[in-house]
């Protein structure tokens, strides 16, 4: 019980530290001095800093499969454009109402891997994120090729469509991370709302 709850909080600060300190300024030392544990310690729980980065990597791309999963399955009866915008708002709301303490320590983890990865690691980040997204990406084009063909899409291709999709969610996401993380979830899923309009004015069947 002791060894698993050590590893936990080694997990937990060395999160905090790679979020807001990156991968190159965050050592061994420092990860050690935030559990309360001596440097040499820290070797009967993980074996290097990478193999750490990456138990946290994964821990947290499996939470948001598994969150894309269920939001999936929540709206297959949906009509396309209801469930296109459905896991526009879930993605970009389930992002921010994370209620456990590793919350904001995991929304700017993921800003920081994405916008700035770290050089040695950057490769192998950027293509497991890719191959991963693009598995995601066949379910949301097979949603807006559904729409085409119930004349509730316009009939443009479905890669350019997913990729205004994608711009728009993930420059939302940028702006509601650093510039609007004060509002409230209401005022959130207003802005949300609103862009999403302006949006779907642009791709709905005429």
């Amino acid at each position: 019980m002791v060894s698993s709850q050590t590893k936990v909080k080694i997990k937990n600060i060395a999160l905090s530290l790679f979020a807001n300190n990156g991968y190159d300024a965050t050592s061994m030392e420092k990860i050690a001095a935030g559990v309360g544990i001596k440097k040499s310690s820290l070797y009967a729980f993980i074996t290097s800093k990478e193999a750490l980065f990456w138990e946290i990597y994964e821990d947290l791309e499996s939470q948001y499969h598994n969150y894309m999963e269920q939001v999936l399955s929540e709206s297959e009866n949906m009509l396309p454009p209801e469930r296109l915008y459905y896991l526009f708002k879930k993605y970009l709301m389930g992002t921010q109402n994370t209620s456990n303490q590793e919350g904001p320590a995991a929304r700017t983890f993921w800003i920081r891997v994405m916008f700035f990865p770290p050089v040695a690691l950057k490769d192998r980040l950027l293509t497991r994120a890719l191959n991963h997204e693009m598995g995601l990406g066949e379910r949301y084009k097979e949603i807006i090729q559904d729409g085409i063909r119930q004349g509730l899409i316009q009939k443009d291709p479905p890669e350019e469509i997913l990729l205004s999709y994608y711009s728009l969610r993930q420059g939302l996401y940028s702006l509601m991370n650093v510039f609007m993380s004060d509002l409230t979830e209401d005022q959130k899923l207003d802005k949300i709302d609103k862009v999403w309009r302006k949006y779907w004015q642009g791709i709905k069947g005429r």
